[in-house]
């Protein structure tokens, strides 16, 4: 690794999006730093490294992010793709679990771009993305908690955009509108991999948007399976 390597720091590296995102960077030849709080065996890709990190506290991330800049000197790309659901009637919603959810969906949001943006910013280039859902702009029965806080994460990213844009920073909010393609999807949600969305072709979507000219950027975009109604 040398200096002049790029980097990317890809935040939740669980089975699915996050694991492809870490491959489809280091195939570009990214220096890949994946963060979360445990790796269950996903495949990174060549160069990958594994950082445990709580990204809901302040000082985890921020360790996390020094050790980064002290290998590399830089960071070129990151991704915010942590995230947590829960479905369930309002009613039934506890205080703590709605807090929980935000504390993983949009408060490590603000933790973690607040690191990746000072290389960003100070070099003038990079390109942060954050990972959002069809509930970022609609939020249906039984997800209050999860609407609540990718609505907010949306917001961030808006407001991102329009301070760290001048100064040389692409910011993306994507919309996932479907259902990514994993064991869980298929025991949790009944899908198959014909209804589901690959992850490997989400994470070049994202890879793509990231290698956007400055004249001809994209702050938010969506993504879904042909079959998915919409």
């Amino acid at each position: 690794m040398t200096k002049t390597q790029k980097t990317a720091v890809i935040a939740g590296v669980g089975p699915g999006l996050g694991a492809s995102l870490c491959r489809a960077y280091a195939a570009e030849g990214y220096r890949v730093y994946a963060l979360a709080r445990s790796n269950k065996g996903e495949e990174l890709g060549e160069g990958a490294r594994f950082i445990p990190t709580d990204l809901t506290n302040e000082v985890a991330v921020k360790e996390a992010f020094k050790e980064v800049i002290a290998e590399t000197g830089r960071v070129d790309n990151a991704v915010y793709n942590a995230s947590s659901m829960i479905i369930s009637e309002f009613a039934g919603l506890t205080a703590a679990d709605f807090e929980a959810l935000w504390r993983v969906s949009t408060l490590g949001a603000f933790l973690f771009a607040q690191e990746a943006l000072k290389p960003m910013a100070a070099a003038g280039q990079g390109a942060l993305l954050f990972t959002g859902a069809t509930a970022s702009v609609k939020g249906g029965a039984k997800f209050a908690a999860f609407a609540s806080a990718k609505f907010a994460l949306r917001g961030l990213a808006q407001s991102l955009a329009r301070e760290y844009g001048p100064k040389g920073v692409h910011v993306v909010h994507t919309l996932i509108d479907g259902i990514l393609w994993s064991d869980r999807a298929r025991d949790q949600f009944g899908m198959t991999e014909e209804t589901s969305m690959d992850p490997d072709a989400v994470a070049a979507v994202y890879l793509d948007a990231a290698g956007q000219h400055p004249s001809a950027w994209t702050h938010e975009f969506d993504l879904r399976p042909y079959c998915e109604k919409f």
